[in-house]
């Protein structure tokens, strides 16, 4: 009986525990602190590679200056080539060279850990590319996260169980033993 309990909350505990791991739950400026953080971010192409990526949080908002690989792209713009194409200049990011001659731009950030749509203008196609891009806020520094209330909520209810499966066991002992 006491193996089979302790099993039990063995597996309880694994499964809250890798449940608040897998699920991609999006981060929005309100659970960081604020500051500028180094981030990896994954891209739908290797066209259009990101090799550097310096997420910034202030007053309840995100931005990134990301660094790419190449320089073929004039601008980026959050969403669609169909949907740059209507819109006006000031929406679009035109590159800043790096020192290194490598291309950055900075844009908004509406949350972490979702993808979203960026469309890249291309220099020498003079043509939009569309492509998909998800910021990983497993890649964050430590302390850049607040305290995240659901992961918190999850370990207390663990606490809860295990605590419970071993007053069962005791309470078996103390009646076998009666």
């Amino acid at each position: 009986m006491k193996k089979f309990i302790y099993f039990i909350m063995l597996a309880i505990m694994s499964m809250c525990l890798c449940s608040c791991e897998k699920e991609m739950i999006p981060i929005y400026a309100d659970r960081l602190n604020e500051g500028t953080y180094s981030i990896e971010v994954n891209s739908s192409s290797s066209m259009f590679r990101i090799i550097d990526c310096q997420l910034t949080v202030e007053n309840g908002e995100m931005s990134a200056v990301m660094t790419l690989s190449g320089t073929g792209y004039e601008k980026l713009f959050v969403g669609t080539g169909i949907e740059a194409d209507k819109a006006s200049d000031s929406d679009f990011s035109y590159f800043k060279e790096t020192d290194e001659g490598k291309y950055c731009y900075n844009i908004p950030v509406e949350a972490l850990d979702i993808e979203f749509d960026c469309a890249g203008f291309s220099i020498r196609k003079q043509q939009w590319y569309d492509r998909t891009i998800i910021f990983k806020s497993e890649t964050l520094p430590d302390g850049a996260l607040k305290s995240n209330p659901v992961s918190v909520i999850m370990i207390l209810t663990a606490v809860i169980i295990a605590f419970t499966a071993i007053s069962i066991v005791r309470f078996s002992r103390r009646k076998e033993n009666g």
